[in-house]
């Protein structure tokens, strides 16, 4: 194992969907509702600034085995800083290391309610989920917006929330 850099203490993962998007939220639940078999949880959902910096860190500064874990240099740079991602793993004791079959159908459920799944990307980012916006990444306008009015505002950009919000 590299080890290039003392690893830090590893950042809290939320595994709430609290601060997400409403109808992200929604449509993640039917996904798991379609699967139908219990074997999935949602993993990670908010991404906090720190818990970001943590994970960029991996490969670069530091190194436990996983090498690059992310290409997101803040929170601002992934859709799990807006609440409108959300990572999904199988539900046992390795669940990182689930079969093909695993991943190909969450991303079908995924994909059957309107979401991104990132196992279709160059770089494929298997239990990745994300609301539809159009773009892998928010973007320039997208930060811009988040930094002016909070994430909600972005939230409404992409119809990922109720009116009154």
């Amino acid at each position: 194992m590299a080890r290039f850099g003392v690893v830090p203490v590893e950042v809290p993962v939320q595994r709430t969907s609290a601060g997400c998007a409403p109808l992200f939220i929604a449509k993640v639940q039917a996904m798991l509702a379609d699967l139908n078999d219990g074997r999935e949880m949602p993993f990670e959902w908010l991404r906090t600034p720190e818990r970001q910096r943590y994970l960029y860190g991996h490969g670069r500064d530091y190194d436990d085995g996983r090498g690059i874990v992310t290409n997101a240099q803040s929170s601002l740079f992934s859709w799990h800083g807006f609440g409108l991602a959300c990572d999904v793993v199988e539900k046992d004791a390795t669940p990182w290391a689930a079969p093909p079959t695993f991943w190909n159908r969450m991303g079908e459920a995924a994909e059957r309610q309107g979401l991104v799944w990132g196992g279709r990307w160059k770089r494929a980012d298997l239990p990745h989920v994300q609301w539809d916006t159009g773009s892998a990444s928010p973007t320039a306008d997208d930060r811009a917006l988040a930094e002016a009015e909070g994430i909600e505002a972005v939230w409404r950009l992409y119809g990922a929330t109720t009116n009154g919000i």
